[in-house]
């Protein structure tokens, strides 16, 4: 038997006045998020509850959502075997009662128990130091009582030990019972302290806020129907990440797209079908208009009227600043061998104006901010290698790459961790790459190529020839320590004069340079053998007239 399928969409523009009648059959829709659709500010949820109707009236019910979904982009759509039509939907504010009182009771004869249980710790401890007491008087009664009868003989040493044996033990041992029942009292103290705490957690959950969406369904022919409802939610981002490990042929280079999952929606994401999108919704969807640019002649106010107008004006921009955060506040919101574990990656899609990528796999994201990872995608770029120094600043030698984005999607701003095979060497941030775009990405020092500089002499002449002179001289050591022959760019720099008079040169360099650029950096490309030894000198110098001073050197 065919089933005649029908699909319902429903775009409403809701105002407060809309209400249902009272005769409609209300239904409390069980549903649960299935897809999610995750912007770099807020998240598109969407979920579903599936019917049985018979020909009538209804008001289904999605109940228990988050309070920050913007109502203006709550959507409904329908479809199934029952003939049916949506006729309206209606958002309410609404509180779950009780659903902490329970606990709470419990809570309550629990700490009123241990309560009990202190104060007969106190009335046990008052009889103690009660008996400390007694003791303690008795030991002073026979200390004068015993200074006058040791005079006589009395009493016998005998005597006189188990007396003091008597108080002695007996103050002890109220001593340590004492001991102990502190110790007891500050066990039932922490338990309250820690039962209180939970009281006061369950008392904030006992009315809890949330929304209703009541949707209106005429049904004239029964059958099942799925309901779905979307809404946009606040609290909600992604962001990518990225691995780029370097291959041992150093030729390409494997890099792993990730994407941070974080959200603080209200409700926990339990197995969604989740798609990860480029577009910013909150740039709005057509551009800024330009408003005419007027320039006109200053004409002083009378001081009478700008006194008269200076009362209303805060008032006035106030009220203009309260609608402008309103309006804001609205819009927002196994195989034989040992191989690596491959990785499900996302699917794709070009979608005009932005990228979205579906994660094939079934994820879950709670509700608590924390990040949540997934990979999106591995793509396999090549790479052109290179070895920089720049010895004024460090003396590391960095392993440069150029690489070109072969994906058919753009690479967005974000971390990325560099490895050489399974040697982390660090981590920086990748600027917006466009697809088959070159950009530049640095894998760490080598050790194994050294470069040192060092300054030889400087010196300064006053006045020679209606002319000072500073001038410095400079030697770097280059060494190739690698097996492999190798292409060293080094990067020094040459002062740049502020002033015409200012004269700036680059004196006598043992190797000719690559190129001087206009901000003074000085390149040098040095091929190096394996196990090559090289040695730079260079010189610069600065002249300017004799009768002024300079700054910079």
């Amino acid at each position: 038997m065919k089933f005649l399928r029908n699909f319902l969409f429903l775009t409403l523009i809701l105002t407060p006045a809309l209400s249902f009648s009272a005769d409609l059959k209300r239904i409390s829709a069980t549903s649960h998020i299935t897809a999610v659709t995750v912007y770099t500010d807020r998240a598109m949820t969407t979920r579903g509850t599936n019917l049985n109707l018979k020909p009538g009236s209804y008001l289904i019910a999605f109940e228990a959502l988050p309070t920050l979904i913007f109502d203006d982009s709550v959507r409904v759509e329908g479809k199934g075997t029952a003939a049916a039509t949506i006729a309206g939907l209606e958002i309410k504010r609404t509180f779950l009662e009780g659903s902490g009182e329970k606990r709470i009771q419990g809570l309550q004869e629990e700490i009123r128990t241990l309560e009990r249980s202190s104060a007969g710790l106190d009335a046990r401890k008052a009889g103690i130091t009660a008996q400390k007491a007694f003791l303690e008087s008795i030991r002073v009664a026979w200390s004068d009582r015993i200074s006058k009868e040791l005079s006589v003989g009395r009493p016998t040493s005998a005597e006189l030990h188990d007396a003091s044996g008597f108080v002695g033990a007996g103050v002890t041992k109220a001593e340590e019972q004492i001991s102990v029942i502190e110790s007891e009292k500050n066990g039932l103290k922490n338990k309250i302290d820690a039962l209180r705490r939970q009281q006061n957690e369950a008392v904030g959950s006992t009315r809890k806020e949330s929304k209703t969406v009541e949707v209106a369904v005429e049904v004239t022919r029964g059958g099942s129907l799925l309901l779905e409802l979307s809404s946009m939610v606040p609290q909600a981002s992604w962001e990518p990440a990225y691995d780029v490990r370097l291959a041992t042929n150093a030729k390409t280079a494997e890099l792993t797209f990730r994407a941070m999952v974080r959200q603080q929606t209200g409700e926990d994401w339990h197995g969604i079908d989740l798609t990860l999108s480029t577009a910013r919704p909150a740039t709005g969807g057509a551009p800024p208009e330009l408003h005419p640019w007027q320039v006109s002649l200053y004409h002083p106010r009378p001081i009478m009227a700008e006194r008269m107008m200076a009362s209303p004006a805060p008032r006035y921009m106030a009220k203009k600043a309260s609608r402008a955060l309103m309006d804001y506040g609205d819009m927002e919101s196994a195989a034989a061998e040992e191989a690596p574990a491959s990785f499900a990656t996302a699917e794709v899609s070009d979608e005009q104006s932005s990228i979205s990528f579906h994660i094939p796999q079934a994820l879950d994201v709670p509700s608590d901010g924390t990040g949540h990872g997934t990979v999106v995608a591995v793509e396999l770029l090549p790479v052109s290698l290179e070895y920089l120094a720049i010895p004024k600043l460090s003396p590391a030698v960095f392993l440069k790459s150029e690489m070109i984005n072969k994906a058919p999607y753009p690479l967005l701003p974000g971390k990325v961790n560099t490895f050489v095979g399974s040697r982390y060497t660090g981590s920086s941030r990748l600027k917006k790459i466009a697809a088959g775009e070159k950009f530049d990405l640095f894998f760490g020092s080598d050790d194994q190529v050294t470069v040192k500089r060092e300054e030889l002499k400087q010196h300064k002449e006053a006045g020679l020839f209606g002319k000072s002179r500073v001038s410095y001289r400079y030697r770097i050591e280059l060494a190739n320590f690698r097996k492999e022959p190798l292409t060293l760019t080094l990067r020094d720099q040459l002062p740049v004069a502020g002033d015409e008079e200012i004269k700036v040169t680059l004196e006598e360099p043992s190797i000719k340079p690559t190129e001087i650029k206009n901000d003074g950096t000085i390149i040098w490309s040095m091929p190096l053998l394996a196990g090559e030894k090289k040695e730079l000198s260079f010189g610069i110098l600065v002249e300017y007239p004799k009768e002024k001073e300079i700054t910079g050197l």
